[in-house]
């Protein structure tokens, strides 16, 4: 309903303020104030003033989408639940964000190591905090900022600038094992190993 709601407040007003009563004579409402709180926590209008909106222009208002995710790419650490940043995550963490790779524009993985018997756990911590998680393999679209799990039975962890990652020698041995990849740091990991 937001969606198309918004659709017809931007065919409607455009990119003009509007007030709560150019709303209600516009679009037939039992609760304007509501319906027009609703939109602005969800990202489809602005309050400029009390009772004074603009509609968000749609470029805006995606790239504020895109945005949010990013906010959350740390949110792990605020688990109780052991855990690893593992694969490309990993080398990016143990480089301290020199090496990025396994992305594309459009989808930014953030694998981490997680004890089988707490995936389902995590997958509700991430629902909670509004961020996507997914198990490594799951038959899903895949787009933006997810965390992707990977379950293992026992959670091999260090302490890295305040992340927890797997050991550094375990990611050089991901990282040889994949030379295409990551033969521009392999080096870079061997000194620290």
């Amino acid at each position: 309903m937001a969606e198309r709601l918004y659709a017809w407040i931007r065919t409607a007003f455009d990119n003009r303020e509007f007030t709560i009563s150019d709303f209600r004579d516009t679009f037939p409402s039992p609760n304007p104030a509501k319906i027009l709180s609703d939109l602005v926590r969800r990202g489809y209008l602005d309050r400029l003033a009390r009772g004074v909106y603009r509609a968000v222009p749609p470029g805006h208002r995606i790239r504020r989408l895109a945005g949010d995710e990013i906010r959350l790419f740390g949110i792990a650490a605020t688990a109780t639940l052991p855990h690893a940043y593992s694969r490309e995550t990993a080398i990016t963490i143990w480089t301290d964000g020199g090496y990025w790779t396994g992305f594309t524009s459009g989808f930014k993985p953030i694998h981490i190591d997680v004890e089988r018997r707490h995936v389902n756990r995590w997958k509700a911590f991430f629902r909670r905090h509004g961020a996507r998680a997914e198990v490594e393999g799951d038959r899903v679209t895949l787009y933006g900022f997810v965390h992707i799990l990977h379950p293992v039975e026992n959670v091999k962890a260090v302490d890295h600038g305040g992340a927890q990652v797997i050991p550094r020698k375990a990611a050089l041995a991901y990282a040889k094992a994949r030379p295409y990849a990551f033969e521009p740091v392999i080096p870079v990991l061997e000194r620290g190993a």
